[in-house]
C-alpha cells in the first residue's frame, strides 16, 4: 500500500478521530506540528539545539519525506482540525540481526489540547497497520527520557525499553 492509501476512522471517548496519510498539500501543518514537537523539547541536550534556519530547512526536508515510498506521515484529524502527527519509516535492520526490516516511528506529536483523547493510539494503530501491510513485524522508536508522561504513554502502548542512547562530546 502506498502512503496515500492509508486512512482509517476511530471513535475514542465519543470523539471521532480520522487518521490519514499526509499529502503535499499538508506541508504547512506538517512543518507547524514537527517544529512544535522540537520546541516542546527545548531543554533536551539533543533537541534543544535547533538551527536558526530550521523552519526553512523543515519545508524542504518534509516535502522530500512525503515523496518517499518507504515512509508515511500520518495525520490525526478531529472535527476537520489536524491534531496529531506520526511518521513511520520502513527501515533496514542490522545486516547480522533479525528482523531484516522494521517500522521506525518518529516525529510523534499531539497538540496539547487534544491529548488524552485517543489521537496517539489512533495514529499508532494506523502505523501498525501500515507496517503489517508492508510485511514488517516490529516497530521501534526513540523518545526523550526527560518526559515521564510520554514514557508512560509508550509503556501503555506496549513499547519496552531495550536500549539507551548516550551522548558524549568529541574532545
Amino acid at each position: 500500500m502506498t502512503g496515500g492509501g492509508v486512512q482509517s476512522e476511530r471513535t475514542e471517548r465519543a470523539i471521532t478521530l480520522r487518521v490519514r496519510a499526509a499529502t503535499p498539500e499538508d506541508i504547512g501543518v506538517i512543518v507547524e506540528l514537527r517544529l512544535a514537537l522540537i520546541r516542546e523539547h527545548r531543554d533536551s541536550r539533543i533537541y534543544g539545539r535547533v538551527r536558526g534556519d530550521a523552519p526553512l530547512r523543515a519545508r524542504t526536508l518534509f516535502q522530500s519525506q512525503l515523496r518517499s515510498s518507504s515512509e508515511v506521515t500520518l495525520l490525526a484529524e478531529q472535527q476537520a482540525a489536524i491534531v496529531g502527527i506520526l511518521r513511520c519509516i520502513d527501515t533496514a535492520g542490522l545486516p547480522l540481526l533479525d528482523p531484516p526490516r522494521y517500522g521506525y516511528i518518529s516525529s510523534v506529536y499531539v497538540r496539547p489540547s487534544a491529548r488524552r483523547q485517543g489521537a496517539l493510539k489512533a495514529l499508532l494503530h494506523e502505523a501498525e497497520r501500515w507496517c503489517h501491510l508492508r510485511g514488517l513485524d516490529e516497530m521501534r522508536l526513540h523518545n526523550s527520557v526527560e518526559n515521564p508522561v510520554a514514557n508512560a504513554s509508550w509503556d501503555a502502548l506496549g513499547f519496552e525499553i531495550v536500549e539507551h542512547l548516550r551522548v558524549r562530546p568529541v574532545r
